[in-house]
Protein backbone atom coordinates (compact mmCIF):
# COMPACT_ATOMS: atom_id res chain seq x y z
CA UNK A 1 0.00 0.00 0.00
CA UNK A 2 2.98 2.31 0.43
CA UNK A 3 3.33 2.55 -3.36
CA UNK A 4 0.08 4.53 -3.48
CA UNK A 5 0.82 8.24 -2.98
CA UNK A 6 -1.85 8.72 -0.34
CA UNK A 7 -0.63 5.91 1.89
CA UNK A 8 3.01 6.80 1.24
CA UNK A 9 2.30 10.03 3.13
CA UNK A 10 -0.34 8.86 5.62
CA UNK A 11 1.37 5.74 6.99
CA UNK A 12 4.65 7.43 8.08
CA UNK A 13 2.65 10.32 9.56
CA UNK A 14 0.44 7.89 11.46
CA UNK A 15 3.50 5.93 12.62
CA UNK A 16 5.02 9.12 14.01
CA UNK A 17 1.90 10.33 15.83
CA UNK A 18 -0.01 7.11 16.57
CA UNK A 19 2.39 4.15 16.22
CA UNK A 20 -0.06 1.68 17.74
CA UNK A 21 -2.61 2.37 14.98
CA UNK A 22 -0.46 1.72 11.89
CA UNK A 23 -1.25 -2.00 11.67
CA UNK A 24 -4.94 -1.34 12.31
CA UNK A 25 -5.16 1.35 9.62
CA UNK A 26 -3.21 -0.72 7.09
CA UNK A 27 -5.38 -3.77 7.67
CA UNK A 28 -8.63 -1.79 7.56
CA UNK A 29 -7.63 0.12 4.43
CA UNK A 30 -6.57 -3.01 2.57
CA UNK A 31 -9.74 -4.85 3.63
CA UNK A 32 -11.98 -1.96 2.62
CA UNK A 33 -10.34 -1.60 -0.78
CA UNK A 34 -10.56 -5.35 -1.41
CA UNK A 35 -14.20 -5.50 -0.29
CA UNK A 36 -15.13 -2.52 -2.47
CA UNK A 37 -13.43 -3.97 -5.55
CA UNK A 38 -15.15 -7.35 -5.13
CA UNK A 39 -18.54 -5.77 -4.40
CA UNK A 40 -18.30 -3.42 -7.37
CA UNK A 41 -17.19 -6.18 -9.73
CA UNK A 42 -19.97 -8.53 -8.66
CA UNK A 43 -22.63 -5.83 -8.91
CA UNK A 44 -21.33 -4.69 -12.30
CA UNK A 45 -21.40 -8.26 -13.60
CA UNK A 46 -24.96 -8.58 -12.31
CA UNK A 47 -25.97 -5.37 -14.10
CA UNK A 48 -24.32 -6.46 -17.34
CA UNK A 49 -25.90 -9.92 -17.28
CA UNK A 50 -29.42 -8.79 -16.36
CA UNK A 51 -32.04 -7.75 -18.89
CA UNK A 52 -33.24 -4.18 -18.65
CA UNK A 53 -36.54 -3.12 -20.13
CA UNK A 54 -36.03 0.64 -20.44
CA UNK A 55 -33.41 2.53 -22.36
CA UNK A 56 -32.23 6.09 -21.92
CA UNK A 57 -31.86 8.20 -25.04
CA UNK A 58 -28.89 10.54 -24.86
CA UNK A 59 -28.35 13.19 -27.50
CA UNK A 60 -24.95 14.42 -26.29
CA UNK A 61 -23.01 11.34 -25.23
CA UNK A 62 -19.69 13.18 -24.81
CA UNK A 63 -21.12 15.48 -22.15
CA UNK A 64 -22.53 12.56 -20.18
CA UNK A 65 -19.26 10.63 -20.38
CA UNK A 66 -17.20 13.65 -19.30
CA UNK A 67 -19.39 14.32 -16.25
CA UNK A 68 -19.41 10.66 -15.26
CA UNK A 69 -15.67 10.30 -15.73
CA UNK A 70 -15.00 13.42 -13.69
CA UNK A 71 -17.07 12.05 -10.82
CA UNK A 72 -15.37 8.65 -10.79
CA UNK A 73 -11.87 10.11 -11.15
CA UNK A 74 -12.51 12.51 -8.27
CA UNK A 75 -13.17 9.65 -5.87
CA UNK A 76 -10.29 7.56 -7.27
CA UNK A 77 -7.93 10.44 -6.57
CA UNK A 78 -9.38 10.96 -3.07
CA UNK A 79 -8.88 7.29 -2.22
CA UNK A 80 -5.53 6.48 -3.81
CA UNK A 81 -3.69 9.72 -4.57
CA UNK A 82 -4.64 12.57 -2.23
CA UNK A 83 -3.79 12.39 1.47
CA UNK A 84 -6.48 13.77 3.73
CA UNK A 85 -5.80 17.38 4.81
CA UNK A 86 -5.87 16.72 8.54
CA UNK A 87 -2.17 16.97 9.15
CA UNK A 88 -0.43 19.81 10.90
CA UNK A 89 -1.50 21.73 13.99
CA UNK A 90 -3.87 19.80 16.18
CA UNK A 91 -3.78 16.67 14.03
CA UNK A 92 -1.95 14.65 16.64
CA UNK A 93 -4.91 14.67 19.00
CA UNK A 94 -6.93 11.52 19.53
CA UNK A 95 -10.06 12.96 17.93
CA UNK A 96 -8.61 14.17 14.62
CA UNK A 97 -5.89 12.47 12.65
CA UNK A 98 -6.01 8.96 13.96
CA UNK A 99 -6.71 5.65 12.22
CA UNK A 100 -10.41 5.85 13.01
CA UNK A 101 -11.02 9.20 11.35
CA UNK A 102 -8.87 8.23 8.36
CA UNK A 103 -10.80 4.97 8.03
CA UNK A 104 -14.13 6.79 8.27
CA UNK A 105 -13.22 9.01 5.33
CA UNK A 106 -11.89 6.04 3.37
CA UNK A 107 -15.21 4.21 3.91
CA UNK A 108 -17.10 7.27 2.71
CA UNK A 109 -14.95 7.74 -0.39
CA UNK A 110 -14.93 4.02 -1.26
CA UNK A 111 -18.71 3.86 -0.97
CA UNK A 112 -19.03 6.86 -3.28
CA UNK A 113 -16.56 5.33 -5.76
CA UNK A 114 -18.38 1.99 -5.75
CA UNK A 115 -21.71 3.72 -6.35
CA UNK A 116 -20.21 5.86 -9.09
CA UNK A 117 -18.78 2.88 -10.93
CA UNK A 118 -21.99 0.88 -10.55
CA UNK A 119 -24.10 3.78 -11.83
CA UNK A 120 -21.71 4.21 -14.76
CA UNK A 121 -22.11 0.54 -15.68
CA UNK A 122 -25.89 0.83 -15.36
CA UNK A 123 -25.95 3.97 -17.48
CA UNK A 124 -23.72 2.38 -20.11
CA UNK A 125 -26.02 -0.63 -20.24
CA UNK A 126 -29.19 1.46 -20.63
CA UNK A 127 -27.94 4.26 -22.87
CA UNK A 128 -29.15 4.49 -26.45
CA UNK A 129 -28.05 7.01 -29.00
CA UNK A 130 -30.76 8.34 -31.27
CA UNK A 131 -30.58 7.06 -34.83
CA UNK A 132 -29.80 9.56 -37.55
CA UNK A 133 -32.94 8.46 -39.37
CA UNK A 134 -35.05 9.34 -36.32
CA UNK A 135 -33.68 12.88 -36.31
CA UNK A 136 -34.46 13.62 -39.97
CA UNK A 137 -37.85 15.14 -40.51
CA UNK A 138 -39.88 13.79 -43.40
CA UNK A 139 -41.21 16.73 -45.46
CA UNK A 140 -42.75 15.02 -48.52
CA UNK A 141 -45.08 12.08 -48.83
CA UNK A 142 -44.25 9.46 -51.44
Amino acid sequence: MVILPKYHYELPWLAENHPEQVALYTCLSFSLITFTVVKTLLFSIYIISSRLSREIIVADLKRVVKADLASVLTFVSLIFLTPLPIYGAGASTTVVGNAYSLTFFNILFLKMLSGGISSTVLLAKRIKRPNRRDQVEVTSKD
